[in-house]
């Protein structure tokens, strides 16, 4: 029978069904699927731990549920896209930030062996001495209060990367954005449980600079936690129990990296492109990070980028489409 020749209503339904569709298919198997490898992961490893969640996290994981459910509304009653899609990144975001703690932090309980050794000789392999950069930076206080203001703000850099292109109706470029922070956000953990390192300066015993010129924190804000973390097992863990642990890669090499990219066909680009390459160079006394770190950000951001391309091509003008 031809379906021409069906009532309106039915007629209609292959047409409407698709249209509730939230982003396209590619789009939604990357992003689906990195957080289900991501979780898979983090089940695997309260199964080795014998480590459990308090329940702080519930109120989190109940907010993500229920900006889904307001996606899902908002693109039924046919609602603006920015308002559907806000609704989504929240969650997406929501639940990316949860379990990149989660895997990164519990999974420092498998008790793989410090690569920090290892990591160092990758710096010298590369000619690359971080104690003497660390030595310079405190020998000059003002450029470290610098360093530390830019490193600290990198992930507000990453929210304007989304919320520039949001603002100006570029669809793609706001969730190219988002794709390339969570495939790289839950790399990033998975990497770090499988290559745990405490970081150049606390390996350099460099820790007494703190006050002498690096302001207080700077590359060892996170040692106390993974020497908690690492190698112990059956904890309770609660939301206040998680920090940033991650030495390698550097994650703030890929935020450098991000805002960079996201940011080159705007009016904001030399601004964007020197926040970055200044970001990633305060990554080494304010995040205490070996070079090696830093390029396998770039290998992490690399991958992420590609993935997030593919994905969200099907969101770009027809024309780039097909010049892709």
């Amino acid at each position: 029978m031809n379906s021409a020749a069906l009532p309106l209503p039915f007629a209609s339904i292959p047409r409407r069904t698709a249209g509730l569709r939230l982003v396209p298919s590619r789009l939604a198997a990357v992003l689906g699927g990195t957080l289900i490898v991501s979780g898979a992961a983090l089940g695997a490893v309260l199964l080795a731990t014998g480590d459990s969640l308090a329940a702080d996290f519930a109120p989190f994981a109940a907010l993500a549920a229920a900006l889904l459910a307001l996606a899902g509304y908002c693109r039924w009653r046919h609602h603006p896209w920015r308002l559907t899609d806000s609704a989504l990144i929240v969650t997406v975001v929501t639940v990316s930030l949860m379990l990149c703690g989660l895997v990164s932090c519990l999974g420092l309980g498998l008790g793989m062996p410090l690569a920090d050794g290892l990591l160092a000789r990758g710096d010298a392999s590369l000619g690359f001495d971080v104690g003497r950069v660390t030595a310079f930076v405190a020998a000059r206080p003002p450029l470290g209060d610098l360093l530390h203001t830019i490193y600290n703000l990198s992930g507000l850099g990453c929210v304007l990367v989304v919320l520039w292109p949001l603002l100006r109706g570029d669809r793609a470029a706001t969730w190219r954005g988002v794709t390339t922070l969570v495939v790289a956000m839950q790399l990033t953990a998975l990497v770090s449980i499988v290559v745990p390192a405490q970081g150049a300066i606390v390996s350099l015993d460099l820790a007494g600079l703190q006050g002498h010129g690096l302001p207080p924190g700077a590359g060892i804000y996170f040692a106390a936690d993974f020497a908690r973390f690492h190698g112990a097992t059956g904890l309770d863990v609660g939301l206040g129990d998680l920090n940033g642990v991650v030495c390698f890669p550097s994650y703030h090499t890929v935020m450098a990296l991000v805002i960079a990219q996201g940011l080159t066909r705007t009016r904001l680009a030399w601004p964007a492109v020197g926040w970055g390459a200044v970001t990633i160079v305060s990554t080494i006394p304010m995040g205490g990070h070996w070079m090696t770190d830093l390029a396998g950000g770039l290998a992490v951001w690399l991958t992420a980028s590609m993935l997030a391309d593919w994905a969200c091509r099907p969101l770009a003008p027809k024309c780039l489409a097909q010049r892709a």
